[in-house]
Order: C-alpha cells, then sequence, then structure tokens
C-alpha cells in the first residue's frame, strides 16, 4: 500500500478527515491515523446508501512538528508492523526482497 509516487499524490477531505489519495491505486489513508478508508454499503439496509468504513490501521504515520519555522518529524515506533511495511521491505533493493526477509508467499509454502 506505500505509494511512492507521494509527490503526485492528493489531498482529499473524506468525512472529515484529511486523506492522501493513491493517484494509481486509489487508496484513501487518513494523514492523522493510517487508516485506509473505503466507501461501502450494508445490503441488508431497506435503502442502502453508501458510507465511509475503515479497513484498520495500513499505513505508518510520522508525527510532525513545526516550530519557528523548522519542521522536525519524529521517528516512528517500529516495534509495531503494518500491512504497508511488507511493501516498503519487498521494494527496498531493487525490486527484491531485503535480505533474510520471506514474501508471503514463500513465508506460506
Amino acid at each position: 500500500m506505500t505509494c511512492y509516487l507521494f509527490f503526485f499524490s492528493f489531498l482529499q477531505d473524506i468525512d472529515g478527515q484529511t486523506c492522501i489519495v493513491c493517484p494509481w491505486h486509489k487508496f484513501k489513508i487518513t494523514l492523522e491515523t493510517g487508516e485506509g478508508l473505503y466507501e461501502g454499503i450494508n445490503p441488508l439496509e431497506p435503502s442502502p446508501t453508501p458510507k465511509w468504513q475503515s479497513k484498520g490501521v495500513k499505513q505508518r504515520i510520522h508525527k510532525v512538528t513545526i516550530d519557528n519555522g523548522n519542521v522536525y518529524v519524529s521517528p516512528p515506533d517500529l516495534s509495531v508492523s503494518f500491512d504497508s511495511d511488507y511493501f516498503a521491505d519487498k521494494y527496498k533493493n531493487g525490486g527484491e526482497l531485503a535480505m533474510g526477509k520471506q514474501s508471503h508467499s514463500e513465508a506460506t509454502e
């Protein structure tokens, strides 16, 4: 879920939350929490209407502080793993998986 075209992505307000939207995949990730959002319906409702729902936290977030014109980015908690970490590691070394790590499909064989 990590999109390396961050600079080509755009911001969108979705249900009161600022989200980054991937131009390729149309994934919507909240900037504040890293949650993935999707618009879904409950087919059991008499008049189903689409509502924004969470897929859970998918992307690592970084705390950013601006102080006197200086921008500070705090390092993330690397003890917690997110779905986006798999893809970040997968493409780290020229498209090859990082040394010593298995892909999800290799691990399940």
